[in-house]
């Protein structure tokens, strides 16, 4: 296997392509595998294929393939990661009124991500509503 993620844009949001399609993306590569997001577009329309078709049953051939090659996608936490997370949860309970969202706190997955933006949301929503006064 050789993908390392796909999202199904046009099951997450309606009209992204015809009725009778799919439209999604596939991430190839990774921090392991660097060198392979780097390879022909052909090379890689065959991967994602065989791939999407052992994992989920996926029958037929794309009508449309577009390359993207980002060599620094996705951000690697480091060694100190810990660190960050600390310094973010002292600011959010030293400033009132501020709150901390997104990939860099609850991780990379979309999903992660749209909870951390729900959830803080939330908080944002019942901090507003207890009627404390923002800093400025």
């Amino acid at each position: 296997v050789f993908c390392i993620g796909t999202l199904f844009s046009s099951m997450m949001f309606p009209d992204r392509a015809p009725n009778d399609q799919y439209l999604f993306t596939t991430f190839i590569g990774g921090s392991h595998n660097r060198d392979l997001a780097g390879a022909p577009t052909a090379i890689l329309k065959q991967f994602v294929t065989s791939d999407l078709t052992k994992l989920l049953g996926v029958v037929g051939q794309p009508t449309f393939v577009k390359h993207i090659h980002w060599r620094n996608a996705f951000p690697l936490y480091g060694h100190d990661y810990d660190s960050a997370l600390e310094a973010i949860g002292k600011m959010e309970s030293d400033l009132p009124g501020f709150f901390y969202a997104g990939n860099n706190k609850d991780g990379l997955a979309v999903g992660n991500v749209i909870a951390s933006g729900s959830n803080t949301a939330d908080l944002v929503i019942s901090y507003l509503e207890s009627g404390i006064k923002q800093v400025s």
